[in-house]
């Protein structure tokens, strides 16, 4: 069976408002024969009625054949609107010939479609529809039966400072889109370098142990010479453990680089995914676990992971062991609906200029060129999954609090059944 190929958005658009001109005709059609029929039964008027009535027949055959054609899977160039807006004036200006109202007000009625094709069509096609209106209003005054020669140009002048002023505002608003959907674009590009950044910041983070071995164990046998026996062969075992472990952590960053835009997050138990994290770092580190205080609320509770999370956290936690080595605690505790997480220091704290300016690219205290990342990275992922991320200064040292959603209600105590 045949199916038509998919319209694209600017032809479904067309479509819409072909159906929306349909719509509009109809609504004008009952206009015309009820100001017809009032004129004609309650007013006394003396008008052509079977010549008004073959117009407006002719205009319902029109819309009919424009509705059916709307029901198929035709394409609708922006020319046939504005065709279809030139047949409706001409239709309007034979009805307002044929009552006689030529030089009456009822010719600003014209008005109406070219309105409507200032609002619906290009600019292109709308100019058509200005012209056609201005030469029916003279028509209709040259013409006609009374006359009405100041009609004439206080329609053109009408009909010309609307056109104008609709032109002008439809250009306004095309360029605030424009300006709209360039900002989001910037704003995507920036999240997925930042993403990206944050990455491989941790991959660095990360490389410096297995490199940091490698390093020391090669300027030992620079310096001394290669070792006999077991010692050598153990030395070899360590580089060769080290070196899988630097290609996984490439491998692994260049698949979670693909996956930026966090397709990969998945709901995970949060004090377990925070503990997990910790102890990721600890170990790749070779020092003891990070003191953890949880609150027992958390029991239960889930919150939303992904990659960038776990490099997130490695950064602050990097950086405040940089600031004071071996004095790192983690305190997790629930407020509501939302996890906190402390990760606290006995260090000299934050630099004034950090925290005047919390997660911004280059403030840094030490002022060193291509410094002062780290922040602006960890607060960039924490907040794509949802977190806020908050800087102080304790009596004891720098404190960072994170903020995480998480996507449970909290779970006052254990089940009956969960219970020793």
């Amino acid at each position: 069976m045949f199916r038509p190929a998919p319209l694209d958005s600017e032809t479904r658009a067309l479509r819409e408002t072909g159906r929306l001109l349909v719509q509009i005709r109809w609504l004008a059609i009952a206009g015309q024969i009820a100001a017809t029929v009032f004129a004609a039964r309650v007013l006394g008027l003396d008008l052509p009625l079977d010549r008004m009535a073959l117009v407006i027949a002719g205009l319902v055959g029109f819309n009919l054949i424009v509705a059916l054609a709307l029901r198929r899977d035709a394409r609708l160039p922006d020319a046939v609107l504005a065709l279809q807006l030139g047949i409706d004036t001409l239709t309007l200006a034979a009805l307002i010939a044929l009552a006689g109202a030529a030089a009456s007000p009822f010719a600003m009625l014209l008005l109406v479609p070219l309105l409507l094709a200032l609002s619906l069509c290009s600019a292109r096609a709308a100019l058509p529809i200005h012209l056609l209106a201005n030469l029916c209003v003279a028509a209709l005054v040259g013409f006609g039966p009374v006359p009405g020669t100041a009609l004439v140009p206080a329609f053109g002048l009408s009909s010309t400072l609307m056109a104008w002023f609709v032109l002008r505002l439809r250009l306004t608003v095309a360029a605030r889109d424009r300006a709209i959907e360039d900002l989001r674009r910037a704003k995507a590009e920036a999240d997925q370098l930042a993403g990206l950044g944050l990455l491989a910041s941790g991959m660095a983070h990360e490389l410096g142990t297995p490199l940091t071995t490698l390093a020391v164990t090669l300027d030992d046998w620079a310096e001394v010479g290669l070792p006999e026996g077991a010692a050598r062969q153990k030395d070899l075992e360590t580089m060769v453990a080290q070196t899988r472990r630097c290609r996984a952590i490439v491998t692994r960053t260049l698949q979670a680089a693909g996956r930026e835009r966090l397709e990969t997050a998945a709901a995970v138990p949060a004090e377990a995914e925070i503990r997990r994290i910790l102890a990721l770092w600890s170990g790749a580190r070779g020092r003891a676990r990070v003191p953890v205080r949880a609150d027992p609320g958390l029991r239960g509770a889930q919150m939303l992971s992904a990659s960038i999370l776990e490099a997130a956290l490695i950064n602050l936690l990097d950086n405040a062991e940089s600031a004071a080595p071996g004095t790192v605690t983690a305190t997790l505790s629930r407020q509501g609906n939302r996890l906190i997480l402390r990760l606290s220091d006995r260090g000299p704290g934050f630099p004034d200029r950090v925290l005047a300016q919390p997660g911004t690219p280059f403030a840094s205290g030490t002022g060193a060129p291509g410094r002062g990342l780290g922040l602006f990275l960890a607060r960039n992922a924490i907040d794509r999954l949802g977190g806020r991320m908050a800087l102080r200064n304790t009596a004891t040292g720098a404190e960072v609090e994170i903020a995480f959603p998480l996507l449970d209600r909290p779970q006052t105590e254990e089940p009956a059944d969960a219970r020793p």
